[in-house]
């Protein structure tokens, strides 16, 4: 229930009481996962501001696997140590064999695997694992969630640092997980709710601003998508939707390919905090309307849409699959393509899909922001 003034009270609505009037959903028990996210709608924005690195990120809580086990492992849910400074991982599976994997503390969707056409599951996903040098592995890809929220020069705090709050659900219907964390300065919180359905994988954050003063939201949930090759992928629904080019984000999940004649070092020196901040101008292209209800993905490119479609697809004419996107709570959405001067199958066979908060929102003492998306998969 929300009350006048935005706060959230009591617990999280049941997935399997969910209510059957969704507006926009593929089907009509999903209401829930995006009812919160009118709120948005109504903040007021400020027009720019310049988006500073965070050095009052939640540090990572150590985790007692064993304790992990203890309370939250059941049917369709379990844990275990992936190590290397990776935390542990978390798997989700539904009766019909649908899976997702995650990783904890960092809150990362390594794995989607629904069931398809042909009677078998599969990955929907793309991640990489890199090594960063030091003796450690480094997780990109996948989905994640990028969120900064800045009050003042010194109150920059960037949601990290996920623990788990709980999980419920039965694998033969749906599985829910949540997460939270909070800012270490004025006790701001962040929930993150992952849930997997026979049908899809949704995923709801929320922000609530515990501190005396406004905090400025801006933020992206990164979709890395398997393809098989960028030429054979297509982004079906965005007839008439304003756009401009850009340089990629470059969030510490992300996956983005290395410099070309088309991005520079310019790029990647600017990247989130540029695209996000108060130098938008230096580098974003003129502003254009999509005249095409298909967009090819096949060149390079790095794209912000405004006012997108609440719901569009991605067709993959190679894998002969597609998933759909929705989301709720988001004006901006942010469409990547290494191109396809890369191997097929290969580690740029991808493309990057993530419902944005560009322009910033701001959240008043004591108010509530809600945002959330779903990957729907209709070739069961």
């Amino acid at each position: 229930m929300i009350t006048k003034n935005l706060r959230v009270t009591g617990k999280l609505p049941d997935p399997m009481a969910m209510a059957n009037t969704s507006p926009f959903l593929p089907t009509s028990k999903y209401q829930n996962l995006v009812i919160s996210s009118t709120i948005q709608s109504t903040r007021k924005r400020k027009k720019s501001f310049s988006l500073h690195a965070s050095s009052q990120s939640t540090q990572h809580p150590p985790l007692n696997l064993d304790y992990l086990k203890r309370e939250f492992a059941g049917p369709g849910v379990s844990f275990e140590s992936i190590g290397s400074g990776l935390g542990c991982a978390i798997s989700l599976k539904l009766d019909n064999k649908s899976t997702v994997n995650m990783t904890m503390p960092g809150g990362m969707i390594t794995s989607y695997r629904p069931m398809m056409w042909h009677g078998a599951v599969e990955e929907v996903l793309h991640t990489i694992v890199s090594d960063t040098g030091d003796g450690t592995a480094k997780l990109q890809g996948g989905v994640s969630v990028d969120f900064q929220c800045i009050g003042n020069d010194t109150d920059v705090w960037a949601p990290r640092g996920w623990m788990l709050r709980g999980v419920k659900g039965r694998p033969n219907q749906s599985i829910q997980i949540e997460f939270f964390c909070s800012s270490p300065l004025h006790g701001s919180e962040a929930r993150y709710a992952v849930s997997l359905w026979p049908d899809l994988i949704s995923t709801e954050l929320s922000i609530t601003n515990n501190s005396l003063s406004p905090l400025h939201i801006t933020g992206i949930i990164l979709n890395h998508l398997k393809a098989s090759t960028p030429d054979a992928t297509y982004l079906n629904g965005m007839e008439r939707s304003s756009y401009f080019t850009c340089g990629p984000i470059m969030s510490e999940l992300g996956i983005v390919p290395g410099p070309t004649s088309k991005t520079g070092l310019g790029w990647a020196e600017k990247g989130f905090d540029g695209l996000f901040g108060g130098r938008r101008d230096e580098f974003r292209g003129e502003e254009r309307e999509e005249e095409s209800d298909s967009v090819h993905l096949s060149e390079e490119s790095y794209r912000f849409y405004r006012n997108s479609p609440r719901e569009f697809t991605v067709l993959d004419r190679g894998r002969r699959n597609s998933i759909k996107i929705g989301n709720n709570g988001f004006d901006e959405l942010y469409i990547m393509s290494p191109g396809s001067n890369h191997e097929w199958y290969g580690q740029y066979a991808y493309v990057c899909v993530g419902p944005a908060v560009q322009q910033p929102v701001v959240l008043h003492p004591g108010d509530v922001w809600h945002g959330s998306q779903y990957l729907y998969n209709p070739n069961m």
